[in-house]
């Protein structure tokens, strides 16, 4: 029995509820009535005013976004081999971390402009047309902001971390060739040239012997270069005796290069590397010609490259 009084005073107040809630409609449509409507001019000022600071908000967090991910993507990413959509959630984060602690700023600011206020009272700021105005305001405003934001991109290179992350790949794959070629092939020297397209250039970080990075010019006036040009591979047994060899390629001091034996490494029909070796050692330590086992052995290698650099393309 006491819960069955329990359950009929639980439904005896939903019904009263109910009967009062068309009062509290009539009520709420009534404080409309009695309220005057804004004007068209304090509507439009009242959506300039709210949308002014979103327009900011947006070109803040655009730029926090963009300029952050860049950075991160090119630092940690290529430190780390963090894909591009790591960086970039982490840009958001410091994104929306400013506009946390700068929002405030940025609105106090916007309210320094001096832009007219609508002027509405307290009661027409509760009005539904007023909320959805000011609303619409901030929606448009930091569209806006962000369309604005986004020309960023015209400035930030977006190639530069991908750029770098390939070169540390390719860093990896030169060392590996001038470690394993100069042991394999027993020569003085081993040299990977990646061709550079956009420069017109070989380049090596890694050149057993040599510090830095070394580039030339890809044409037929080097040996590297006419391997890359022509797309074949070249066995010289005295360099001095080629009118091919480059001698305005800065080489270490106090050396001298006698043989050569150069290879293209080639991905799908195109050249984008060059495989080099210098002077062929005998038992004495004498600097002698490469033979063909050393030119079946190298093709072998260049075509085990062309697997590792496919994979960078």
């Amino acid at each position: 029995m006491p819960l069955f009084q329990a359950g009929r005073a639980c439904f005896a107040r939903g019904l009263q509820q109910t009967l009062r809630a068309p009062a509290r409609l009539t009520r709420a449509r009534s404080f409309s009535s009695d309220v005057p409507k804004p004007t068209p001019l304090q509507m439009r000022r009242l959506f300039v005013t709210s949308a002014v600071p979103f327009v900011a908000f947006g070109i803040v967090d655009q730029s926090v976004l963009l300029y952050a991910g860049d950075a991160i993507d090119n630092t940690l990413g290529v430190a780390l081999g963090l894909p591009t959509l790591a960086a970039a959630a982490m840009g958001q984060v410091l994104s929306d971390t400013c506009g946390v602690a700068f929002g405030g700023t940025i609105e106090a600011a916007a309210l320094k402009l001096g832009l007219p206020l609508p002027n509405l009272t307290d009661a027409q700021q509760r009005l539904g047309s007023v909320k959805r105005i000011s609303t619409l305001g901030g929606v448009c405003g930091v569209i806006l902001g962000c369309f604005i934001g986004m020309s960023n991109l015209l400035i930030i290179d977006l190639k530069a971390a991908e750029r770098a992350k390939k070169e540390k790949e390719l860093a990896k794959i030169m060392k590996t060739v001038m470690e394993d070629g100069r042991k394999a092939f027993e020569c003085d020297r081993t040299t990977l040239w990646a061709v550079e397209e956009d420069n017109n250039e070989l380049w090596s970080t890694f050149a057993s012997g040599v510090d830095g990075r070394l580039r030339i010019e890809k044409s037929t006036t080097s040996l590297a270069g006419w391997v890359a040009t022509k797309n074949e591979m070249v066995n010289i047994p005295d360099v001095a005796q080629d009118p091919r060899w480059a001698k305005n390629v800065v080489h270490p001091r106090d050396y001298e290069t006698k043989s050569m034996l150069c290879a293209p490494v080639v991905v799908e029909d195109k050249v984008v590397a060059v495989i080099q070796l210098l002077n062929k050692l005998d038992e004495d330590g004498t600097a002698i010609s490469f033979d063909r086992a050393d030119e079946r052995a190298l093709k072998m290698m260049a075509g085990h490259t062309a697997m590792f650099m496919s994979q960078l393309s």
